[in-house]
């Protein structure tokens, strides 16, 4: 019979235990949840990923026998600004002090 005992004491330790634990768990989400919840909502509002859309290629269109009748070319700009920070980091090296 001391066995058994010493078994079911160890259950129920283990019970008492987990049931903490989850109790734990449970008392963190509802914080998480109410109490910093406004705070979560503008952090995850903040992180988001903004979506553009963009102009799609078109390609290139063939005629039944298969000659080329239309093809997209694409057109690049390309511009430099000389008052850029890294830029001028770049000149005072190589030239000395400006």
């Amino acid at each position: 019979m001391d066995i058994k005992k010493d078994i079911l004491w160890r259950v129920y330790l283990c019970f008492i235990a987990m049931a903490l634990l989850g109790m734990v768990v449970l008392g963190r989400a509802f914080y998480i949840q109410r109490i910093e919840g406004k705070y979560w909502e503008k952090m995850g509002d903040s992180l988001h990923l903004k979506y553009l859309p963009i102009q799609a290629e078109r390609g290139t269109i063939y005629s039944e026998d298969g000659n080329m009748l239309s093809t997209s070319v694409p057109i690049f700009d390309v511009f430099i600004d000389f008052g850029a920070e890294g830029l001028r980091e770049k000149m005072v090296n190589v030239l000395g002090k400006i």
